[in-house]
């Protein structure tokens, strides 16, 4: 008689899938216009589809691979042309949690990229190391940040705040820098 056969040893066990954040979804409207953008994905390789629909018929989709998260999505009248702005909030942790603004213009057919946020350059530049926040006031794109001083820490900012505010001239697609305000740093 054969011996009994050893029992087979058991199974790896899978690797757990990699954490997925939630993914983001908001819908819009404007006019005839319904937008939804959305998000879904790993973090650090989401897919963002931007849509557009009129009537209940889509339009188009406009989709691209972001690396960060959407914070919040705004709908805005920054020009003087026909449509909406459409901003979308976006934070990458990965790179000191700095935030960025994309914006597209819809025309009714398709989306139209705007033109990204000026680079900071000369006083506006000095102590940035991200950490921005951005929102619309009226015709104005406001981005607000924490501002180093050489000697500080990451994450301990002392030299105050810094509130740039962008405008878009006419029908442009484009932001100009028109303001730059420091707030000191609170006492207390």
């Amino acid at each position: 008689m054969k011996p009994p056969l050893a029992a087979p040893p058991p199974l790896a066990s899978a690797p757990a899938p990699a954490a997925v954040a939630p993914g983001f979804r908001r819908e819009l409207t404007s006019g005839p216009y319904r937008y939804v953008v959305s998000t879904r994905g790993p973090a650090g390789a989401r897919v963002l589809a931007v849509r557009a629909g009129q009537n209940s018929q889509e339009l188009t989709t406009a989709p691209d691979t972001i690396a960060g998260e959407v914070q919040e999505v705004q709908l805005a009248k920054l020009t003087t042309g026909p449509g909406d702005e459409l901003l979308i909030f976006l934070r990458d942790d990965r790179r000191n949690a700095a935030g960025t603004v994309r914006d597209d213009w819809f025309g009714g057919q398709h989306w139209d990229p705007m033109e990204p946020l000026p680079p900071l350059t000369g006083v506006a530049a000095r102590g940035y190391r991200g950490q921005d926040q951005s929102e619309v006031r009226g015709n104005t794109l406001q981005r607000s940040f924490p501002v180093y001083q050489s000697a500080d820490a990451p994450g301990c900012p002392s030299g105050g705040r810094r509130t740039i505010r962008y405008r878009m001239a006419g029908s442009s697609l484009e932001f100009r820098q028109v303001e730059v305000l420091n707030e000191p740093r609170a006492t207390g």
